[in-house]
């Protein structure tokens, strides 16, 4: 385990190779914090080890020195050793380290175990709250909210879409806390951008919990902070989110043209992939233009050796690229739609295998749907397996409402319609029935959307 001089020894050194790759690449101190959009002081800062910043920062670093993520990945190494030592110290000041940890009796009102994991926040974010919160940082208070908000990115897939919501309640109120102060132009930027990412989150949990008008006025409120904040890859992500809320919801026609907006004002941004594969292809799969699918579906394809993802699998909102496995989903639900059955088993032979891996029950759902339906497409229907398959997909999300899944498996059932009678579709038609019954109950209240 590591000691505390040697994370701080590990800190000074990242902060030196940051400075060489800074002079090497000839910027100055004030020239690389505005590429980074963080204050000279900042840098001035990291680079004497004076200063810890977040993930973000290197990110921002790597980027713009062309490292390859070398530094992102040594800040890595160092905060895990860090979580490992406080972990430690804690433990050993309560005298935890030597003997297992026995919790009080559970009050009848209290959550399990296992909900008081994703309903409660960690005691660490709340203390990283609190300070932020005191600080006259700015960075400070920016680099907490970046951290929570692509934090919250990943879990969207891994949490209930309510739990998660009630866990952004905190957020949304210190950014609206914020925005109504003064910064510094690149803080301000900053400000906005985590704004854009934190009201296109609410929007898709939102449209997971059945409030559409409510996603459709955040994935708009979130396109308005982006353009405001004349962030060209913001405004991509931004334009990605509302042609998913638009493609769940229905409106195709506007689906495509989000979509295409958001790859007129993309220039290089990774999130042409979402844009084009997740946005233009299903969306022109259901308008019937095949050669359209075909189209989008081979330029996402290329697109990936340009974005490689730093990720087995990229989220659903990824801040970064699409991968492969994400990508190939997306192309199967296109292809799916057009009815060409081969091309789904191709595509979902490679999503398939990347989100079991990941363990992410809403791409496997997703997925399993897709290929249960392409069962039924063929010209010698298998509805035992396309049965089991939506068996399968029900389970695995049975303790959450994705209006995706639920969608999927109401068109299922809408195709096997001619195999009503089979047993296992009776089940299937109950489970959903099940779901549907749970998904009446009003939904926990959302945030306003201002």
């Amino acid at each position: 385990m590591a000691n505390s001089d040697e994370i701080k020894t590990a800190r000074r050194a990242l902060g030196r190779q940051l400075a060489q790759l800074r002079k090497a690449a000839g910027h100055t101190q004030h020239g690389f914090a505005r590429l980074v959009q963080y204050g000279r002081s900042s840098v001035a800062n990291t680079e004497t080890g004076h200063q810890h910043p977040d993930r973000a920062f290197w990110v921002r670093c790597d980027t713009t020195l062309q490292t390859g993520g070398m530094l992102a990945a040594e800040y890595d190494r160092i905060a895990e050793l860090d979580r490992q030592q406080r972990r430690r110290s804690v433990m050993q000041a309560v005298g935890l380290a030597s003997r297992p940890m026995t919790l009080p009796p559970a009050s009848p009102d209290a959550p399990s175990a296992d909900g008081a994991a994703v309903l409660w926040e960690h005691e660490d974010s709340i203390d990283a709250r609190r300070l932020a919160l005191k600080s006259a940082d700015d960075d400070a208070r920016l680099a907490y909210l970046e951290n929570e908000v692509r934090q919250a990115i990943c879990d969207n897939e891994r949490l209930t879409p309510a739990l998660l919501m009630a866990r952004m309640r905190p957020l949304r109120a210190y950014v609206d806390q914020l925005m109504a102060g003064r910064q510094h132009p690149p803080q301000r930027v900053r400000l906005y951008t985590v704004a854009v990412h934190l009201s296109g989150l609410l929007a898709a949990l939102a449209l997971d919990l059945g409030a559409f008008h409510v996603a459709h006025a955040y994935a708009a409120e979130g396109f308005d902070l982006a353009d405001a904040a004349k962030d060209p890859d913001a405004q991509a992500w931004a334009r990605a989110t509302q042609s998913l809320i638009a493609f769940y919801t229905g409106e195709y026609h506007d689906a495509l043209a989000y979509a295409q907006d958001g790859l007129r004002r993309a220039g290089t941004s990774p999130h042409r992939i979402r844009l084009t594969i997740n946005g233009q292809a299903r969306a022109l799969a259901r308008l019937g233009d095949r050669y359209g699918v075909d189209s989008a579906v081979d330029r996402a394809f290329t697109m990936l050796s340009d974005y490689p993802s730093v990720t087995q699998v990229s989220t659903s909102l990824d801040l970064g690229p699409y991968c492969q496995a994400r990508t190939a989903a997306n192309a199967a639900t296109a292809y799916l739609a057009l009815g060409r059955t081969a091309d789904v088993n191709d595509h979902l032979a490679i999503a398939i295998a990347a989100f079991d891996t990941a363990g992410l029950c809403g791409p496997q759902a997703l997925s399993r749907l897709d290929l249960a339906t392409a069962h039924l497409h063929v010209d010698d229907p298998e509805p035992e397996q396309a049965a089991t398959l939506v068996v399968e997909a029900l389970t695995l999300t049975a303790d959450q409402r994705f209006e995706s899944v639920h969608q999927r498996a109401s068109q299922f059932l809408a195709v096997a319609r001619p195999f009503a009678r089979h047993p296992r579709l009776r089940q299937v038609a109950d489970l959903l029935a099940d779901r549907t019954q749970v998904a009446v109950a009003p939904p926990p209240a959302l945030p306003s959307p201002s």
